[in-house]
């Protein structure tokens, strides 16, 4: 046989043989996508004693920390919470995937400026996190933002609570307290996945400033008790996702009472825009976890067996 007849029927017979196919062990050697990291940023509790459920920032944490990672995505996150305050060390923020804000807010001279807007280098740092895409999200009285920084949070998250004209006090934005009907804003949103119109009583903000130029603004929720002349002044709660860095925000006014977390709707709602903020698939039925109590969460987070007022 000549050699190249030679060449042609070995190249022939390797054709017809099949090639191995990768082993079931070669498959599951694949290494898993990192986890995600979620960091809750929770400044001191506010608006009276420990126990009275209003403002209760630490416990709001941990209550979100526990549910979190007993969800549906626990295996594919990391969950780490700061209580009383900015993180002494915040280098580990340079690894979050979502960062949340549940603190007070500066109202002119009253209380302390939201805990993202504290200097110009926290600032700046928040910046650099939005431009490598963390997401990041305001919760209640953290939506309150001085005029000067409105750039910034409609940037971020979209939206904030104006309490400012001129440099003072004087609202642009409005609150009230109602038990009322809370509806979906939009037609569909995955952060709306599992979610169906609820009742609840909470301290609405509204009447808020949006960022109106931003195409990729999605209300939320709206309650339709709250009579206003605004286009969206009826909106609680609002998404909105930066086209350039790809950083995911998001906001809600709501927040004021602790139990409300009790409300499965409230829950879900909350859970599934923490898991879109850092780019997860959020199942069509949402996430479903139950309330915990201050025990389970003491026990669940190994703190130790104290006061269960405990905000430590």
């Amino acid at each position: 046989m000549k050699p190249h007849i030679h060449i042609l029927a070995l190249s022939l017979l390797t054709t017809l043989i099949p090639l191995p196919q990768p082993t079931q062990a070669a498959k599951d050697s694949t290494p898993p996508p990192p986890k995600k990291n979620i960091h809750l940023i929770a400044g001191p509790k506010s608006h009276g004693p420990a126990g009275n459920g209003i403002h209760d920032y630490p416990w709001t944490a941990k209550l979100l920390t526990t549910m979190l990672q007993n969800s549906s995505i626990a295996k594919h996150i990391n969950v780490h919470y700061h209580l009383n305050g900015w993180p002494k060390d915040q280098s580990p923020l340079n690894k979050a995937d979502t960062i949340m804000i549940i603190s007070d807010g500066r109202d002119g001279h009253k209380f302390t400026e939201a805990l993202h807007l504290q200097s110009p280098q926290r600032i700046a740092f928040i910046q650099k996190q939005i431009d490598r895409g963390c997401g990041f999200i305001t919760f209640h009285f953290s939506t309150f933002t001085p005029d000067k920084y409105a750039p910034q949070i409609l940037n971020w998250t979209g939206a904030y609570f104006d309490w400012e004209t001129d440099g003072k006090r004087k609202w642009y934005s409005a609150i009230k307290t109602l038990d009322t009907p809370i509806l979906p804003a939009s037609k569909s949103h995955p952060i709306l996945n599992g979610v169906t119109p609820f009742k609840m009583r909470e301290e609405f903000y509204y009447n808020l400033r949006f960022n109106t130029q931003s195409k990729h603004l999605t209300p939320l929720l709206k309650v339709p008790a709250l009579k206003t002349k605004y286009p969206l002044g009826n909106v609680v709660a609002w998404a909105i996702q930066n086209p350039k860095s790809k950083s995911r925000g998001f906001g809600t006014t709501c927040g004021h009472f602790y139990n409300n977390f009790k409300n499965p709707n409230f829950r879900t709602f909350i859970l599934n825009a923490i898991t879109w903020t850092t780019h997860l698939k959020i199942p069509k039925t949402g996430l479903k976890t139950p309330f915990y109590t201050h025990q389970q969460i003491q026990k669940h987070l190994n703190l130790p067996p104290k006061k269960y007022l405990d905000t430590k």
